[in-house]
């Protein structure tokens, strides 16, 4: 008897993990099937050791779906073809250092889960030409062209260079930071610009190699999991369980375990940035 109830309790433990499980489309029932482009360390990236994706975004969907019931698969894509992909249903939601913004709120909702906020940074050799951000303005600066950076670089720079007399900054994206960094070792950039929790990884990896300009042009730039309209349950279950991630002390775990026990958030929120 004693053993039915306990089948019985978890049970519905399992039921009511999904908040409004008649209303969460999965392309799976037992999957939580996660796009993400794992060229972004600490976020996600493939493990050179053992070819396996890693990373925090990797370990945080992880611990989600275990707190839904649910197995994860990781789905690969370029980075410009994540939102595709979740419409035309290669996936239940995004997970891949994605900002939250009001303009991809059009055609996807976010459940933020960490804060970045980008930085300019340039080669160890440049870095005595670099006393503070305004050093940039009139440079040649890269970033990735797909997510906000552009935009965040524009905006800076008619702020701090153009309003104050100073060249504006010549921005060029590339395909990812990656592109840009080499870009920049090449000769071809002066500076990139990139996520502060990302940078700081990469120079752990190539000490020696890149050197910090100033402070971050921005703090409050917000990463998101994404979610098909259409799918408040999901939305809704995943954000549930990222508050018991928040309050059982795992989320700070993890960000512990990758360098970014600065950029948590108190709880999850849904469409925050506004």
């Amino acid at each position: 008897m004693k053993s039915m109830l306990f089948l019985a309790a978890a049970l519905a433990a399992s039921v009511a993990s999904l908040a409004h499980a008649a209303d969460v489309k999965l392309i799976n029932p037992k999957e939580l099937r996660v796009l993400t482009n794992p060229i972004y360390p600490p976020m996600e990236f493939v493990d050179p050791k053992s070819g396996t994706m890693a990373g925090f975004d990797v370990d945080l969907a992880t611990a989600i779906a275990k707190k839904l019931n649910l197995t994860p698969l990781f789905v690969a894509s370029s980075f410009q073809e994540l939102q595709s992909s979740l419409q035309t249903g290669r996936g239940d939601i995004i997970v891949s250092g994605m900002s939250d913004n009001p303009k991809r709120q059009e055609a996807m909702d976010f459940v933020d889960y960490i804060t970045s906020g980008p930085i300019f940074f340039t080669s160890k050799a440049s870095a005595a030409s670099y006393k503070s951000n305004e050093d940039v303005c009139g440079k040649k600066v890269s970033g990735s062209r797909t997510g906000t950076f552009p935009d965040n670089v524009a905006k800076w720079s008619e702020a701090n260079c153009v309003a104050k007399g100073k060249p504006a900054v010549l921005f060029e994206g590339s395909a990812d930071s990656n592109a840009a960094r080499l870009g920049m070792k090449q000769g071809r950039f002066d500076v990139v610009v990139q996520g502060i929790e990302t940078i700081a990884y990469q120079m752990s990896v190539e000490p020696d190699t890149y050197a910090l300009i100033g402070d971050p042009i921005l703090n409050n730039d917000v990463f998101g999991m994404g979610f098909k309209k259409d799918n408040p349950g999901l939305r809704d279950s995943v954000a549930g369980a990222l508050d018991e991630l928040i309050k059982d002390g795992t989320y700070d775990q993890l960000l512990k375990k990758w360098g970014l026990i600065h950029n948590a958030v108190p709880k999850a929120v849904v469409n925050g940035v506004k």
